[in-house]
């Protein structure tokens, strides 16, 4: 099958400390998302969480919410990976639910036994950061989030999981660090030579959130801060092919 992959980027997203935003990466007519994500290019390692990375397929973008947890201005600038790859379909994994304070998985999305992951992404409730939006098998897409706030008189929030399929195997790539407790770290995965990204993940486990999840070029690169009281592993998973 013939096909071409591209990046776009969206408009960046400039948040004041305690603020948070919404934008959008757009593919260009005649194209799919098949991937996208978001990076904080002003600090990447600041302390600035996401709600929302995701597809939106019916408007041709990939959406990202984030939260300026920092007392510093910072820009989120986000990116969608587009191609003409026809058998591109998105599936919306069922609603996870979360109590006030705690963190969930979400129940997973899935490709059919036919197709094969690519990338995918997550969608959470207001004050519900990311954890986790990353591959769980070839065919299928997790998530994980955190709810923020602690009152008990607080309505419950959700996760989400979204998988993107396609009928065209790619290659995986994987790449982990330790970050100690309290601290924050980066992950990338690069594709093979000649080969170039078509969705990604992130993970950075319990009770840890994630401060970027996005493509460049030829990768994947993934930021993280750990709240947990140990070390926690951040994975950043890149899926590639030959454009």
């Amino acid at each position: 099958m013939t096909r071409s992959v591209g990046q776009e980027p969206g408009h960046p997203i400039i948040l004041y400390p305690g603020r948070e935003g919404t934008a959008a990466a757009y593919c260009p007519q005649g194209t799919k998302p098949s991937g996208g994500g978001a990076a904080v290019e002003s600090d990447p390692l600041a302390p600035v969480y996401f709600q929302e990375s995701a597809p939106d397929p019916e408007r041709n973008r990939w959406v990202v919410h984030a939260y300026n947890a920092s007392g510093d201005v910072q820009t989120v600038h986000p990116r969608v990976i587009c191609t003409t790859d026809s058998s591109i379909n998105v599936n919306v994994g069922p609603d996870s639910s979360i109590d006030p304070g705690d963190f969930n998985s979400a129940n997973g999305a899935g490709c059919s036994n036919t197709q094969f992951v690519v990338g995918g992404g997550v969608q959470a409730g207001p004050k519900t950061f990311v954890m986790w939006s990353d591959w769980s098998t070839v065919r299928s897409w997790t998530a994980g989030a955190k709810y923020t706030d602690f009152s008990p008189d607080a309505p419950l929030s959700y996760v989400r999981a979204f998988a993107i399929c396609s009928d065209t195997q790619p290659t995986l790539r994987v790449s982990t660090v330790s970050v100690a407790a309290g601290g924050v770290g980066t992950a990338h995965a690069e594709c093979p030579a000649g080969q170039v990204p078509t969705g990604g993940g992130a993970d950075i486990g319990l009770d840890a959130l994630l401060n970027g999840s996005g493509p460049t070029a030829t990768g994947w690169t993934a930021q993280g801060t750990n709240h947990s009281d140990g070390p926690r592993n951040l994975e950043a998973s890149v899926f590639c092919t030959t454009p």
